[in-house]
């Protein structure tokens, strides 16, 4: 910018408008750009100048910028402690491959399969309920375990320390049972279905719905950006493969998310992962499954 100068060598006929470090200037000085005002940087006294006839206009704009900016960066929200207590996370997964071993792969006419498999028209026309858990114990082939094991046990036991190992197996359960009854009942024709995958994507919608509610700030910045994540975990690991239940994955997903925003907004999920809970929590959610397939079998 071009100005006059007085005998010492300094502008005239400049209004200041701003001070501060250089850094801040700096910011400031971008803003004047970007609306086309001339300024000049007085390095000496740290100011920001501007022509007077500019000044109100300098002036509006930077206050503008300053509203605007007045809570950027947001404050992230307070990290959640992990437990530091032993967790069961292989061993149980170990307990599902062992059933694998006995049950086999799902080939016509296997009775594991026919007795707990999800089926829409046992579960609605011959009311056996115990077919939401039992499915979860279940898995096609190999690859299908292998799959669930591997990608789930990372997230199940991340999420397994910051809720407390016995809370997260009994949400992961019930978030899996309420994901494979969504999943039947938005159907409209006939569906059979197996597979511990729904509450693997139960387990990402919990941390999703965790991330979420504790949240400071109610902005569309804060609320879209662990959404975006946990939906495109959601998108990249649940839409492959030919035999993929694409509605498992969804409902799964969206009884976690549902289930870790309420239970982090109304205190819950806090109250329950004291150390001292897990054990009787744990041992509730590895009965519930021997239950219903104690039922299954009888």
């Amino acid at each position: 910018m071009q100005t006059s100068s007085n005998d010492r060598g300094e502008p005239t006929g400049l209004v200041a408008v701003a001070q501060g470090t250089p850094d801040e200037i700096e910011s400031l000085a971008l803003v004047l750009e970007a609306v086309e005002i001339p300024f000049h940087y007085a390095q000496d006294i740290g100011q920001l100048l501007v022509p007077s006839a500019h000044a109100s206009d300098a002036l509006f704009h930077l206050e503008e910028y300053r509203r605007e900016n007045a809570r950027w960066p947001s404050r992230p929200p307070p990290v959640r402690p992990l437990s530091a207590q032993a967790q069961p996370t292989v061993p149980i997964l170990l307990l599902l491959a062992l059933f694998f071993v006995q049950t086999g792969p799902w080939t016509p006419g296997n009775q594991w399969f026919l007795r707990g498999a999800l089926d829409s028209t046992a579960v609605f026309g011959r009311g056996e309920w115990w077919r939401l858990l039992t499915a979860l114990t279940l898995h096609a082939d190999l690859a299908h375990l292998a799959g669930n094991c591997l990608i789930g046990g990372m997230v199940i036991h991340l999420l397994a320390r910051m809720i407390g190992f016995g809370q997260c197996w009994l949400l992961l359960l019930l978030t899996g049972a309420l994901g494979n009854l969504a999943n039947i009942c938005m159907r409209q024709q006939a569906h059979l279905s197996v597979g511990f995958s729904t509450s693997v994507f139960a387990a990402i919608g919990m941390l999703t719905g965790l991330q979420l509610a504790r949240s400071s700030s109610r902005s569309a910045r804060e609320l879209l950006l662990p959404l975006g994540a946990g939906t495109g975990l959601l998108a990249f690991l649940g839409s492959e493969g030919v035999r993929t239940d694409l509605g498992a994955h969804l409902f799964g997903f969206a009884c976690g998310l549902a289930c870790g925003w309420l239970g982090e907004r109304s205190g819950c999920i806090a109250r329950l992962q004291a150390p001292g809970w897990q054990i009787p929590l744990m041992l509730l959610a590895l009965a519930a499954p021997v239950a219903a397939w104690m039922r299954a079998l009888a």
